[in-house]
């Protein structure tokens, strides 16, 4: 007798070959039935037959078939596909030794499979707590709530609970080591150098870059577990073992709703919200729509539940359809599908109406939806009887009654159009004699106590919808709120940008609505000086907008955490305690007096990189001061428009002065680090002074930046000597993934100033006197040398002018500087040192006339007295000197001429 044989993995091919690849649940189900009963086995026969589909992807499909761990479904469901196909078992002649045989064979391979996946589970659940202690880390310190995106702009929607990238962020997820790593700015660079080659499968990575969003995903209880990423070209990102059944993100706030609305993707979401004001939650993909939709049902048990889904017919199976109408099924709620309304069409999704007709049109199809989905009330007395619908009024009029009519209702004066205060919406006579029937329609009109609306006022109500509709904000803000007249401008004051904008920008904003913007006696309006950066936060905010609100982070107090970066301070300043102990309480002091303006900057410069220059003062405390920190470049320097300086309390310059502009710039330089206002020009928008509470910091690989002077105080200038090591620089890096920046935070809040202040000077160094050697003239060069001895011993004091001009010609020409005339000498010199006019002294028998240079430094050489004896005597003596230090005294040209 024939019986069924077992099924084994040589009969997959045959098997598969009934059940097509196209349908992705299908694709899924047969994966993982086959991995159930064959375990690894079985993927090259589930490839094969992956393969057969469109849009098949070798990557894709590895990475599904090891997400397969759970046991859920099973081969009998891959086998019930085959039969609904056609397939039949294979059935011959078996022996019944050969049944215990293959039937011992498949218990091996089921208890196999259960090991594999009781152990598959384990380390998932290991790796999705690593996931979600990383996402949490990342969306803490590394998410900004303000920031630009050019997917949300091109979906025409705010960011609702979302967080900006700023700088690019890589987690890392290493399957080998169980573990997750958080990589920051320079970091990135590190970790992909260090990255094998080829990239093994156990490690995998997902990168938010500068412009990217991630949006929070939470379980019902409002624990993170994971995040998704959406870069500016729309690309969706999501972390290998990131949870995702039942987790969502919901815009705006569920308790008390009574209607609650779920969508797959973000922008579809935020269009529903911004379309009808619902707390909205995002489920991620069809998939998980039905779990959300349990939870949400489990959570606010008194609200309906409209699932916005997304409808595509040219999607093989339309699952977005086909989950969304089972998310709503499953708790009793209402699906509501997309129609495009030009050509009838069905749109992929909601944000596609949004953006093809605006947010009106998508209020109108969810009302539309709602309305039919809702069951009907049970009809009072009087409604019931209310004229049903028949065909000869097109089954409208049903549940009207006159009083109804009238109180919903009203006439628009001098037309025979009809106003709908339910709706907002203003009607024909035709289609309320549609919606009413005729009879009831006329029994209105001939009523004389109906309600009267004036079309102006229709007008204004119908603008002010469309003015509510346009919510296209992070915030939601209403245009009446979000945008502040600057009264004396043509500018206006973004509330959510926090910037001022031009009036164009307000007009390509809002469309039709500007005149009802402009017009409405609701705009505000903010005095031109009333808009104020403000750290002190002491200005009243009932009159003055500030746009300072707070550092992004909160101080911890916790040394541990960021040894590295208070050893990277001392090491920057070569463990030099002068330099290192006011550095410290320079970078202190405008975090424990927030506002302040310092008189002084830091300059350090180096011919050697990596130092960690960039490291502490760019990355470090750029976190630190978060969108008040500004790293700037030449290009800005130089720019005539400087509004990259508004709102700032950091500033690091990195290489802002080029070779030949060092000396042009030095003014700009000085006004940045000591000028208390700063006027703010900025492309189509008028200038405005701003106070200045920006302190600096200027980096360098230049031996010269740009020159300093020795009576300049302002600069502590620091040389580091050493690169930074490569284990503090893994060390540094750890810490700032890690809440280093909070503990230097505070660790500097609680470091004792003493009596240092806004205008402490810094200590002298020696790079600073290479500097201030550097920066000098020649003259000033051959001036320094004069007063310290280093042309010849006890040169330094009162001499003939002409004497002096002869030994700095000789000078220039041996230290191959530039020479100047002896009328500009004289008056270099003379800026610095005593000159007199010209006045008698003798040599020998001659009496003669000169100016002399009299040093007023009490260990300069002078002459006894002011006689022409004593003048002429110690010219003598100091060209003997002159001559005995060794210079050409004979060979001076004005010598030789008197000597002839």
């Amino acid at each position: 007798m024939s019986e069924r044989v077992p099924l084994t993995l040589a009969d997959l091919p045959e098997l598969l070959q009934y059940i097509k690849a196209e349908d992705r649940d299908t694709w899924l189900q047969v994966g993982m039935g086959i991995k159930a009963e064959f375990a690894s086995a079985g993927f090259d026969a589930w490839d094969a037959w992956s393969a057969t589909g469109a849009g098949y992807n070798a990557g894709d499909a590895k990475t599904v078939w090891r997400s397969f761990r759970k046991a859920g479904t099973g081969m009998g469901t891959v086998i019930k596909l085959a039969k609904d196909n056609g397939w039949r078992p294979r059935r011959e002649p078996i022996t019944a030794e050969e049944k215990r045989r293959l039937n011992a064979e498949a218990e091996a391979r089921r208890a196999v499979r259960q090991a594999e996946i009781e152990a598959d589970e384990a380390r998932a659940q290991v790796m999705r707590e690593a996931v979600a202690s990383a996402c949490e880390l990342i969306w803490t310190k590394h998410c900004k709530p303000q920031g630009e995106s050019p997917y949300l702009e091109r979906k025409q929607v705010g960011a609702f609970g979302v967080g900006y990238f700023h700088y690019t962020v890589v987690l890392s997820i290493d399957d080998e080591r169980q573990r997750c790593d958080v990589w920051v700015g320079s970091e990135t660079r590190e970790f992909f150098a260090s990255m094998p080659k080829p990239r093994p499968d156990s490690l995998s990575f997902l990168m938010f870059k500068a412009g990217s969003i991630a949006i929070p995903l939470r379980d019902a209880a409002g624990k993170l577990w994971s995040l998704q990423a959406i870069n500016e070209q729309g690309t969706k990102l999501f972390p290998k073992y990131g949870r995702k059944s039942g987790c969502r993100h919901v815009l705006g706030e569920l308790a008390g709703a009574a209607v609650i609305a779920e969508a797959e993707g973000y922008a579809t979401a935020a269009s529903v919200h911004m379309a009808m004001g619902w707390p909205v939650a995002m489920a991620l993909d069809s998939g998980n729509m039905p779990a959300v939709a349990r939870d949400l049902a489990a959570q606010c048990p008194d609200a309906l539940l409209v699932v916005a889904g997304d409808d595509d017919p040219t999607t093989p199976g339309n699952p977005g359809r086909k989950k969304a109408q089972a998310a709503a099924d499953a708790v009793d709620g209402i699906a509501a599908f997309p129609t495009l309304p030009a050509e009838g069409e069905a749109g992929q999704d909601w944000n596609d109406v949004h953006v093809a007709w605006g947010l009106e049109a998508v209020a109108q199809q969810l009302d539309a939806a709602v309305a039919a989905g809702k069951p009907s009330p049970t009809p009072s007395t009087d409604e019931a009887a209310a004229p049903a619908g028949s065909s000869e009024n097109g089954g409208q009029g049903a549940g009207f009654t006159s009083d109804q009519i009238l109180r919903r209702f009203a006439l628009v004066e001098g037309t025979t159009q009809v106003w709908d205060q339910d709706k907002k919406a203003v009607m024909k006579k035709t289609a309320f004699e549609a919606l009413v029937t005729k009879p009831l329609a006329k029994a209105w009109a001939d009523d004389v106590g109906k309600k009267l609306i004036g079309a102006d006022t229709v007008r204004e109500l119908e603008q002010a919808r469309r003015m509510a509709g346009k919510k296209a904000t992070a915030l939601g803000m209403t245009p009446i709120e979000r945008y502040v007249y600057i009264d004396g401008t043509k500018d206006v004051w973004d509330r959510e940008k926090k910037r001022r904008i031009p009036e164009g920008a307000v007009k390509m904003a809002l469309g039709d609505a500007y005149a009802l913007w402009l017009n409405s006696a609701e705009r505000r309006t903010v005095d031109v000086d009333h808009i104020v950066f403000d750290p002190t936060m002491t200005k009243d905010p009932a009159v003055y907008i500030n746009t300072f609100e707070g550092l992004p982070l909160e101080p911890v107090r916790d040394d541990a955490a960021c040894e590295n970066l208070r050893w990277l301070i001392s090491f920057l300043c070569n463990h030099e305690a002068d330099p290192l102990d006011w550095l410290v309480k320079w970078l202190a002091y405008p975090l424990q007096h927030p506002g302040a303006k310092l008189d002084t900057a830091v300059l350090m410069h180096s011919v050697m990189e990596g130092s960690g220059k960039s490291l502490l003062f760019a990355d470090t405390l750029g976190a630190l001061y978060g969108p008040y920190a500004a790293t700037v470049g030449q290009t800005q320097l130089e720019s005539n428009f400087n509004a990259w300086q508004s709102r700032k309390l950091w500033a690091v310059f990195e290489e802002v002065v080029s070779r030949d502009q060092r000396y042009n710039q030095v003014g700009k330089i000085k006004h940045l680090i000591t000028g208390k206002t700063v006027r703010m020009e900025s492309k189509f928008i008028n200038g405005w002074e701003e106070a200045n509470h920006m302190n600096a910091v200027f980096l360098s690989n230049e031996i010269l930046p740009w020159p300093i002077s020795e009576s300049d105080r302002r600069f502590l200038v620091m040389w580091p000597l050493e690169t930074l090591p490569e284990e503090r620089q893994r060390a540094i890096g750890a810490e700032l993934a890690n809440g280093g920046v909070a503990a230097l935070y505070g660790w500097l809040l609680d470091v004792d100033l003493g009596d240092f202040n806004e205008r402490t000077r810094p200590p002298h160094t020696d790079a600073r006197q290479r500097l201030v050697a550097l920066s000098r003239a020649g003259w000033q060069t051959f001036l320094h040398q004069w007063q310290h001895g280093e042309l010849g011993k006890s040169l330094w004091g009162a001499c003939l002018s002409t004497d002096l001009y002869a030994l700095f010609l000789e000078w220039c020409q041996r230290n191959r500087e530039h020479a100047m005339s002896q009328t500009k000498f004289s008056l270099f010199i003379s800026s610095e040192v005593e000159k007199t006019r010209s006045i008698p002294w003798t040599e020998g028998a001659n009496r003669r006339f000169g100016a002399f240079f009299f040093p007023s430094d009490p260990d300069s050489s002078l002459p006894p007295s002011m006689n022409a004896a004593a003048l002429g005597q110690h010219v003598a003596g100091w060209r003997a000197k002159a001559k005995l230090a060794g210079w050409d005294v004979d060979g001076w040209d004005h010598l030789k001429g008197a000597a002839a």
